[in-house]
């Protein structure tokens, strides 16, 4: 038996607070499991263990600038030093969806300005959540998984607004740099017993978590690889004379 199967999976969860990962955060803690949670401030640090006072012991929460490497990093090795180890990673790159009556941020206007008039500070601001942050928890996880020979990561992107939509360039330029940069590295984790999955839209957590379900059940029920073929011995492999 697994050590997943006896103790429970392990999630690494990003942007727990709202969204898709403050839903992944409640299902996998009900049904027993554990979560390392990042989210943005102490306010939601504060709100996050309130909500899930019960399961405390099994839940662990750290405030969290994803677009600072060294943070992402020290988070990451902290979680695994709690429980032990990461089976699956929600990394997600969107950005919340606006509640009515939200005041935009900052330079919301500029990063959302048309291509030809987005001020180069507004961009780089901009791409750092949208593209860096993601990057630093995948480089951070990855080492751990590749380790283990097993994991998932989950990388959750796509634009709030629909294609074509003004002020969205910025948000769809930093979705294709998460898709092309997941799809290779979904390569090289494959070589390692590691899933990448690249999953768009809006998914609900139970959407996520059968998708973790299943491929770790697909790996489990696969085939050990066959042994590598000993040398060729000379008889039968030499030339004619």
């Amino acid at each position: 038996m697994t050590a997943t199967a006896r103790t429970g999976r392990v999630w690494f969860v990003t942007t727990a607070g709202h969204g898709a990962g403050r839903a992944v955060t409640a299902a996998a803690l009900a049904r027993g499991e554990r979560v390392a949670a990042l989210v943005p401030d102490d306010a939601a640090r504060d709100r996050l263990l309130a909500r899930h006072d019960e399961h405390r012991r099994r839940l662990f929460v750290r405030a969290v600038d994803v677009t600072d490497n060294w943070s992402v990093n020290a988070t990451v090795y902290a979680a695994a030093d709690r429980f032990g180890r990461l089976d699956a990673v929600v990394n997600d790159a969107r950005p919340p969806r606006p509640a009515p009556g939200d005041v935009p941020e900052a330079g919301a206007a500029d990063s959302a300005a048309p291509v030809g008039w987005i001020p180069e500070a507004a961009a780089r601001a901009r791409l750092e959540s949208a593209f860096f942050g993601p990057l630093w928890v995948a480089q951070a996880v990855l080492p751990l998984l590749y380790e283990q020979r097993s994991g998932h990561l989950l990388q959750l992107c796509g634009s709030v607004a629909p294609p074509g939509a003004p002020g969205a360039a910025l948000d769809r330029a930093g979705t294709c740099a998460v898709v092309a940069i997941s799809r290779a590295a979904a390569c090289e984790a494959a070589r390692h017993g590691v899933d990448i999955s690249v999953v768009g839209g809006r998914p609900g957590a139970g959407s996520l978590l059968r998708l973790v379900d299943g491929a770790a059940a697909r790996r489990r029920d696969a085939p050990a690889p066959a042994a590598a073929p000993g040398p060729a011995s000379a008889a039968g492999h030499g030339a004619a004379a």
